[in-house]
């Protein structure tokens, strides 16, 4: 057990734009708002998950794109292949007393299985090192196999389930959680 006795971990900006090898990721500002509803409703007309609640350009604005503070609980990036916006990437929860955040992901259908939600995850995972954070974590829904996948192939461990964690469209379902540490 380590004995070293830890205080809060200071509060430092994350970086507007990280760069991957394929894809860079900037924070998702009011700028990007119709690249946002966009990319949503290509991956709605696909069948896809992404923001199911998000109908309008003015949910987008409220719900996604947000201001980043030093006080941001949230931290959102827009994936962009190129000028185009595929997805988004966020860190949450975040709990600087705590050193650790959780780690989402989310691309429309059409990039599925090319590699760019590990790039993105990778690029978070090294901007939460950068910044001192001690442990990373992804909440999945069991029947996401693909984010299991995705975490797994990035050094994640299953840590637990969380039965009947929250509701999804009108029904109970469990959460995997999934965690890193990256010091």
């Amino acid at each position: 057990m380590n004995s070293e006795k830890l205080g809060d971990l200071e509060k430092k900006p994350f970086n507007s734009l990280l760069e991957g090898p394929r894809i860079k990721m900037a924070h998702a500002s009011p700028l990007y708002s119709q690249q946002v509803f966009d990319y949503i409703q290509r991956d709605h007309a696909l069948g896809g998950r992404i923001y199911p609640w998000v109908k309008t350009l003015e949910e987008v604005e409220q719900y996604v794109v947000k201001p980043v503070t030093m006080e941001s609980k949230d931290i959102h990036y827009l994936i962009f292949l190129g000028d185009k916006a595929i997805g988004s990437a966020h860190v949450h929860t975040i709990s600087y007393l705590d050193h650790k955040a959780e780690v989402g992901y989310a691309l429309e259908t059409a990039e599925y299985g090319k590699g760019y939600a590990s790039e993105a995850l990778q690029l978070l995972l090294a901007e939460m090192k950068r910044l001192g954070f001690n442990k990373a974590i992804i909440s999945t829904t069991q029947d996401n196999v693909a984010s299991m996948k995705v975490a797994e192939r990035n050094g994640f461990k299953r840590e637990g389930l969380f039965a009947q964690d929250y509701i999804e469209n009108g029904r109970f379902v469990d959460s995997v959680l999934y965690g890193k540490l990256l010091r």
